[in-house]
């Protein structure tokens, strides 16, 4: 299973909220297989959008996450509607997870694997 996890500029510290992510590390059956850039994120293309509506500012979320296009989960903190929207929209179940999870992705994926953690 591939799990993705937004993270900041170490690619280790899991981004508290998705949509500023600079990455999204993305797991493999709980071994790190690569770290894709939120082309939206701190370290993309971060647009205004307040003044966009809904549909739009969904679908410009959907064109900087299709690097995760073949993922079928994502472990968020806090994710906004429009990116939640696109993500599902390319096929990822969305799981919040809280701090208590932990604060580096590579200890949140093992408790997942594990089972350490439901809600």
């Amino acid at each position: 299973m591939k799990i993705a996890i937004p993270v900041e500029s170490d690619k280790s510290t899991i981004a508290r909220k998705t949509g500023q992510s600079a990455f999204f590390a993305v797991y493999e059956n709980g071994e790190i297989l690569e770290y894709i850039p939120n082309r939206h994120g701190h370290g993309g293309a971060h647009k205004n959008h307040e003044h966009m509506q809904d549909a739009e500012h969904t679908h410009s979320h959907k064109k900087d996450v299709m690097g995760l296009v073949g993922c079928e989960l994502i472990l968020v903190q806090v994710i906004g509607e429009n990116m939640k929207e696109a993500l599902e929209s390319i096929g990822l179940k969305v799981k919040k997870i809280r701090q208590k999870h932990g604060s580096r992705a590579d200890e949140v994926i093992k408790k997942f694997m594990d089972n350490s953690f439901l809600e």
